[in-house]
Parts: structure tokens; C-alpha cells; sequence
């Protein structure tokens, strides 16, 4: 059995993921000329909330329903609900976007897309969900192998490695991918999605991005402050040559969902980084 990502579809980690994604492609979409984005673990594109799987576990209603008929959000907060609403009836939140979606509907014309996914049947979904669009490639195979197909002609690139942490390793192949791919593609934005599930092993693949990526690194995390145990209650999102400003650009969406999000008193984000400028 593969990881399904259906049953987390929209929740707390998805929603500070994706506003953080908007926020990047934002900064990329500043300068007039086209980028190539690159999404190594892409997923299904859309997931439907009243499934079977998303309604058995209902991580949803505290990520994305909480957040439903928000007015006057800031960017990037703003353009993640817009996209969001795009695929749904109006007031009605039944089919979330992944990230593939996401980039998709902010990518402009002369932009370019490049989706990996290494199952098949979700690869064909993929396909299916994202439609005919002259601006994306789909590749079936392992996204850790993508570096190969860095840089883009258009050398200006967003790499988004969101990997569904199957392997025991995991923490280590996102670094490897990584530095992998600076030697290729120095000037490219990494962004690495990571649960935080233990405090220890979060922190070393942190020490080990600083030491091992010779690139300014700058890691956002947001815990929602939940009791449970056992269960996912903080990620973080690290970004390998952060645009210019995107901790300021961030601050007032990520205010936001701290406080709609929360499932505790101790909820907080935070902005730190891992290797100055």
C-alpha cells in the first residue's frame, strides 16, 4: 500500500503549505521573465473531501473548512482561497487542490510545469485532474531522480520537493536531492515540506541543510497546538534561496491562520533561519 493522501486532504499542514507555495510563486511571478516549476512528489492534483477515505478521518475540517467564506484575506492567503474556490460552489468546499493545481492556476502564460509522480494509478490521475495543458510535462518516475532534468532553459526555476514520508530515510534524500541539484541549478528556490513529529530528527535535517547546502536557508513552521499524541501536529516548510523579503510577505497570512487553525493555547508559527544570507 502506497501513502493516500486523500485521508489528510486540506488539513492544517496542507493549508500553511500551500499559502506558503502562493506566497513563493508570487515572488517569482515579480519579474517579467517565465520560470519552469518543478514538483517531484505531485500527487493526484485534486482530492475530493467527501470521499470515503478525507471523511473518515476529517483532518479537513480543522485545516481548509475553518477558513471557508474568509473576506478582505491578505497575499498571499487571498490567492490560495481564490484557487481553492475556483474548483468548488460557491460557499461549498468539496474538491482541494494540490499543489500541482495550485502552481497551475498562478503559472502565467509563458511559464513552464514540470509534474513528477512514481505510482502509476496516481499518476494517471493526475493526468486526468490537470487536463490538456500545452505548459506541463508529467513524468511517471521517482522524483528524487528529477535533479536530472535540471536547470530549466528558462533558468529561473521553483523545486517543490513535498515528499509523503514513507521512507525511513526521507529526511536525508530530501537533502541529497537537494544539494544534487544546486550543483546543477545554483540559482533555483528549494522548498521541502517535513512533519515535525520528532523535535530531534527535525532539528538535525535542519543542521544538516545549513551544513550541507551552501545556500541561504530559511525554515517556517507552524505547530496548532493540538493535545493529541500520536498525531501530526506541526510542519514546516524550508526554503533553499527564500526570495527576497517572503518572511514579510508571509507574516500577516501566516497571523491568520495561527489563530483560525489553532486547536490549543500554544499554538504558534515561526520564521527562523537555518543559514543567513
Amino acid at each position: 500500500m502506497h501513502y493516500r493522501h486523500s485521508y489528510h486532504a486540506g488539513n492544517f499542514a496542507d493549508v500553511f503549505k500551500h499559502v506558503i507555495l502562493c506566497g513563493l510563486i508570487a515572488a517569482m511571478n515579480r519579474k517579467d521573465k517565465p520560470w519552469c516549476a518543478l514538483d517531484t512528489h505531485a500527487g493526484a492534483g485534486f482530492y475530493d473531501l467527501s470521499s470515503e477515505g478525507a471523511m473518515r478521518t476529517g483532518e479537513w475540517r480543522d485545516g481548509i473548512a475553518r477558513l471557508e467564506g474568509m473576506d478582505n484575506a491578505p497575499e498571499p492567503l487571498a490567492t490560495f482561497l481564490r484557487v481553492v474556490a475556483a474548483g468548488n460552489a460557491p460557499g461549498k468546499t468539496i474538491y482541494y487542490p494540490g499543489s500541482p493545481q495550485f502552481i497551475a492556476a498562478l503559472a502565467r502564460e509563458t511559464d513552464r510545469m514540470m509534474f513528477c509522480e512514481k505510482v502509476p494509478e496516481v499518476a494517471e490521475d493526475l493526468r486526468r485532474n490537470m487536463g490538456r495543458d500545452p505548459r506541463i510535462a508529467f513524468h511517471l518516475r521517482d522524483g528524487y531522480e528529477a535533479h536530472s532534468m535540471l536547470p530549466p532553459p528558462e533558468k529561473r526555476g521553483l523545486i517543490l520537493i513535498d515528499p509523503p514520508f514513507e521512507r525511513t530515510d526521507e529526511y536525508t534524500a530530501m537533502t541529497e536531492f537537494v544539494r544534487k541539484s544546486i550543483a546543477r541549478f545554483a540559482g533555483g528556490v528549494y522548498a521541502m515540506w517535513y512533519p515535525i513529529k520528532n523535535r530531534h530528527a527535525v532539528n538535525g535535517f535542519l543542521r544538516r541543510v545549513g551544513r550541507e547546502i551552501e545556500k541561504p536557508s530559511l525554515a517556517f513552521e507552524f505547530d496548532n497546538g493540538a493535545e493529541a499524541e500520536g498525531q501530526m501536529r506541526a510542519c514546516g516548510v524550508v526554503i533553499v534561496n527564500p526570495p527576497f523579503q517572503i518572511e514579510k510577505d508571509m507574516a500577516a497570512s501566516l497571523n491568520i491562520i495561527e489563530r483560525e487553525l489553532a486547536q490549543g493555547p500554544q499554538a504558534a508559527y515561526s520564521i527562523d533561519w537555518v543559514r543567513p544570507e
